[in-house]
């Protein structure tokens, strides 16, 4: 797996809002994906992009996670999904190639990156699901991009 630097502009996400353990994210995703693209259906409104996960940090062994589509500014969230913002500027990136259940080695691989490369492991970060089920049957081929904002 390639780690590389990059830049990134802002980008708001709409999307379901919640406070999952690990052993609840495989349910919590698909609920999530769903009742976003729902809400953007409904406004008439195109995702900017391929769905994502913006992790907030983790508290008492839950993620704090918000699930959803980037979408253009200003698409305002609804009862049902809730706006948030994948923070700009410099970014730890890689693609993890591979089903979601190997996505732990990667962060592994990460995690030591860091550490050799003397910085702090920021805690919020996001994961866009570049290729995945819904267009890929081969889980071997499903592109997960992590990212990580840095100073």
């Amino acid at each position: 797996m390639e780690i590389v630097r990059g830049e990134r502009a802002a980008q708001e996400i709409v999307g379901l809002h919640q406070k999952v353990r690990l052993d609840e994210l495989g349910e919590f995703f698909p609920r999530a994906m769903t009742v976003a693209a729902e809400a953007l259906r409904e406004r008439g409104v195109e995702p900017a992009g391929p769905p994502v996960a913006f992790y907030e940090g983790m508290s008492e062994e839950r993620f704090d996670v918000t699930a959803g589509y980037p979408v253009p500014a200003g698409a305002a969230p609804s009862d049902d999904v809730v706006a948030a913002m994948l923070p700009g500027g410099a970014t730890v990136e890689a693609v993890h190639e591979g089903p979601y259940e190997t996505l732990p080695a990667a962060y592994e691989e990460l995690t030591a990156w860091f550490s050799q490369n003397g910085m702090t492991q920021p805690s919020l970060m996001w994961e866009e699901y570049v290729l995945g089920p819904e267009a890929e049957a081969d889980p071997g081929r499903w592109r997960t991009r992590i990212v990580y904002p840095v100073d």
